[in-house]
């Protein structure tokens, strides 16, 4: 067991390895990236079948000595939630290297960087003491603004370097906040020790707020949301774009670990502050998406609302309604909706590649890429949460335990998720305008038969998870 949970963790480190000594100007670095994110599929599927389900805590622990010194003890380990978040975020990996484009895929430090983000994408989510979770949630800045800075389009320089900014001051918020608590325990502790520490009330209050902060800084909030947004709408490379969209899942996925009762007790007067500020943001994020033309730009609001309702969820029902079984929704619904927003981001980036190439505006393409319009119209059906999969049913869940919570919450967060869905729904009309081009000789590129037989598979695991979310573990 120890010995596959280490070679899991190493299989991208060591892709990466093999992507650095590969050549440069050929795709070499690129089929390693693919082969390496297959693998990782493949080893991530083994270690669900060695999880125990109903198990308590992480499971399948690794551990070792660091700095013997200083008493610090590394140990990593896997549960259901986080093995189910590194599957979903290896099949987004998978799907934006299959919708790379082609001279995309000869860009060998783009793959490296990626390679690098999926090694530490599995760290984050595999550590289960502090000092390893905070090494990894630092270490993804920095490929990450390399590979946005390589490949990102960013035009205003300016909003790269405070999207840089106001992360590293998230990074350090959360090393300020453990430096304290190290006062108050001496060496490493694992996650869940955290919220044992005793300390007095104002030192609490204040590591509390470095923590929450730390990781609200990875999550697009107003009036903080601006570099984030900024950065994605100029993204036009679907592997960086999904990367960038991958990283308020670190933020949410932090205050799941941390967010016990404990926790909710000590920062009880500043939850409603936190709470207005998602409701905003919400409802001002849903208002520019809709005015915005771009379709990537409402995907991105589309993003930011889901992510906002899973981190109300969290916080608000951490101490009354989250269960472990509300948690697994949380779990089930994120896993598709990583998977679903990919998806869409590659199809949609294809399309604004092909208006490009006959310089046409891409409204109304969709009538002319039949295969490709499909699968584009599935996805946008799972996204606005028809009954096509799991999807429906876990936020289903959710939404109505925040209604049983605060039917003012409950009202705030359906009618974010309505006009998102209205506008996403909107755009797919305009796509599909058989008048457009009607009158023009156009011949656009439709999806080839091994990108037809990928997203057929993809969606054939979405209907699956309709019946049962892990039909293919349990």
């Amino acid at each position: 067991m120890f010995n596959l949970l280490f070679v899991f963790m190493m299989v991208p480190l060591i892709g990466c390895m093999f992507a650095i000594m590969a050549k440069r100007n050929d795709s070499n670095a690129y089929f390693v990236s693919l082969f390496t994110t297959f693998s990782a599929i493949i080893a991530s599927l083994l270690l669900f079948s060695r999880i125990n389900y109903i198990g308590d805590g992480m499971q399948l622990k690794y551990s070792f000595l660091w700095l013997e010194s200083m008493n610090i003890i590394l140990t990593f380990g896997m549960d259901i939630f986080s093995l189910l978040m590194l599957l979903g975020i290896y099949i987004s990996f998978a799907i934006g290297l299959v919708g790379l484009p082609e001279a995309d895929r000869k860009n060998k430090t783009l793959q490296v960087m990626i390679l690098l983000l999926l090694w530490l994408f599995t760290g984050f989510f595999a550590a289960d003491d502090l000092v390893s979770f905070y090494i990894f949630f630092a270490g993804m800045l920095i490929p990450l603004y390399m590979a946005i800075g390589l490949d990102g389009n960013i035009r205003k320089k300016s909003t790269l370097y405070l999207f840089f900014l106001y992360n590293f001051a998230g990074i350090l918020l959360l090393l300020f906040a453990i430096m304290i608590a190290f006062r108050f325990y001496h060496g490493n502790m694992l996650l869940r020790e955290f919220s044992l520490i005793k300390m007095p009330m104002k030192v609490g209050l204040f590591v509390w707020g470095g923590v929450c902060l730390s990781f609200i800084s990875r999550i697009p909030i107003w009036p903080f949301h601006y570099w984030i947004s900024s950065i994605s709408s100029g993204i036009k490379n679907p592997l960086v774009y999904i990367v960038t969209n991958l990283m308020p899942l670190t933020g949410l996925y932090g205050f799941i670990r941390f967010w016990q009762s404990a926790i909710a007790d000590s920062m009880r007067a500043y939850v409603p502050i936190m709470v207005a500020f998602c409701l905003l943001t919400m409802l001002f994020i849903v208002l520019t998406g809709i005015a915005r033309k771009q379709f990537l730009y409402k995907l991105f609001s589309y993003m930011t609302v889901y992510y906002l309702m899973f981190l109300l969820a969290v916080v608000l029902l951490s101490s009354i309604f989250l269960t472990d079984t509300l948690l697994m929704n949380i779990g089930y619904a994120l896993f598709i909706f990583l998977i679903v927003n990919s998806s869409l981001v590659v199809l949609d980036l294809r399309l604004e590649r092909e208006s490009a190439i006959h310089k046409i505006e891409y409204k109304g393409v969709l009538a002319y890429m039949p295969k490709l319009a499909a699968v584009f119209a599935y996805f946008v059906l799972i996204a606005i949460g028809l009954p096509i999969s799991s999807m429906f049913w876990n936020n289903f869940i959710i939404i109505s335990a925040l209604f049983n919570f605060s039917f003012f919450i409950g009202l705030v967060v359906m009618v974010a998720i309505l006009m998102i869905s209205i506008a996403l729904l909107y755009e797919l009309y305009l796509m599909r305008d058989l008048q457009t081009y009607a009158t023009n000789n156009i011949e656009f590129s439709d999806l080839t038969r091994s990108e037809q037989a990928f997203f057929i598979s993809i969606i054939l695991i979405l209907f699956l998870s309709f019946f049962n979310p892990l039909w293919f573990v349990f």
